[in-house]
């Protein structure tokens, strides 16, 4: 296990760890703000007076524009990350159940502050404490490392190249955050 590493020899650990936290700042809120807020919202406007034009009652069209909404903006979310080095089936996949699971804590909370918490402490913890890339982007630091490198023994659970996301445990990790929002 190594304690403030660098990929690349000669960098300075602390300048390349508060360079990334702005990074990982700046991706959270821009997807987090597009998708699950502006993206979701939308969609859930249009499809319900859709609905409500189609006759349905009112609450039946949010429900039901809710869940639409959600479905197509976790797509799309994981649809972004389609060429993403190492991206995979099983990684796109993660990333709708990731989609979805972000969309039910804004829904449950109330708020978009919480996904882009969530969506920055995942990205720093998975890449920068672990060492992991995330979503196929390598890291070009971590705290500690301390996870088994693509290759090695357990890659199944933590994925390769791709990261965590394309790993087995994404979905689990994704369901016990939605069950601590609730």
């Amino acid at each position: 296990m190594s304690y403030c590493s660098t990929t690349a020899p000669g960098e300075v650990f602390a300048i390349n760890f508060t360079w990334d936290i702005l990074f990982h700042v700046g991706v959270s809120v821009n997807e987090e703000v597009f998708l699950r807020s502006w993206m979701f919202v939308l969609g859930c406007r249009g499809i319900a007076s859709s609905l409500i034009g189609g006759g349905h009652s009112a609450v039946t069209a949010v429900n039901w524009s809710m869940a639409a909404s959600a479905l197509l903006q976790s797509s799309f979310f994981s649809l972004m990350h389609y060429y993403s080095p190492g991206a995979s089936r099983v990684s796109q996949i993660n990333l709708f159940v990731g989609g979805v699971a972000g969309t039910l804590n804004v829904i449950l909370s109330g708020s978009i502050w919480l996904v882009i918490g969530w969506h920055f402490g995942w990205n720093i913890f998975m890449g920068h404490i672990l060492g992991r890339s995330t979503s196929g982007i390598p890291m070009s630091c971590a705290v500690f490392d301390v996870i088994p490198k693509p290759g090695k023994s357990f890659e199944r659970l933590h994925s390769g190249q791709f990261g965590p996301e394309q790993g087995v445990l994404a979905p689990l990790a994704y369901g016990i955050g939605v069950v601590l929002v609730v």
